[in-house]
């Protein structure tokens, strides 16, 4: 015959529970059944929570990877933000792998990144800024209904000398209490092609 179990979580208080570990209960079978079931599933919560949700900022992160700090870079044009513009940080004398990048916002912010985690490593850089795009390109479909873009010119919209490490005029000082903040000016657009896509 099937048996109906109802408790109350007013009887799920500490004094149950202390009496069913210590096995000097005066529980039922089926109480202490649903307090033990509940204990499990409680665990178990807890446990997924802390896999679910442990250090995910630092998961994958290389061990050789430096400290980083905050930095924030503003690009404008004529005195305008300029948005879309690729802002790179080239170390003067490191030779290290993990290159700080970031693209600017509408506001002409680009919050620099390294190895994909936020800022950037203490140091003093070069500031390298390009901004290109491609105009005139055809929407093609193919066979399975996708479609993309293709063919156009490819443009620099910005002088040629930001793009440059070695010509580039802007620098930046990274440090470890106040990471860094600057505004660079690129001056009026250009519009010059550099290539054409087939």
């Amino acid at each position: 015959m099937p048996v109906s179990i109802y408790v109350k979580l007013a009887d799920l208080r500490p004094p149950l529970l202390r009496e069913m570990l210590f096995e000097e209960t005066t529980l039922t079978f089926y109480q202490q059944h649903i307090m033990r079931t509940v204990l499990f599933l409680a665990l178990c919560t807890v446990l997924l929570f802390q896999a679910g949700c442990g250090d995910k900022k630092n998961a994958g992160k290389p061990a050789d990877l430096p400290d980083l700090y905050s930095v924030s870079i503003t690009i404008t044009s004529e005195g305008k933000p300029l948005e879309g513009a690729n802002v790179t940080l080239s170390a003067n004398t490191s030779s290290s792998n993990y290159v700080p990048m970031g693209t600017t916002n509408t506001s002409g912010i680009a919050a620099m990144q390294t190895y994909g985690y936020d800022g950037a490593p203490a140091g003093n850089f070069v500031v390298v800024v390009t901004k290109t795009g491609s105009e005139n390109q055809k929407e093609v479909t193919d066979s399975e209904g996708i479609v993309t873009k293709a063919g156009g010119e490819n443009y620099r919209y910005i002088d040629e000398k930001f793009s440059n490490k070695a010509s580039t005029p802007f620098s930046i000082t990274v440090t470890e209490k106040k990471g860094a903040k600057e505004s660079f000016e690129v001056g009026p657009a250009v519009r010059v092609m550099i290539g054409k896509n087939e």
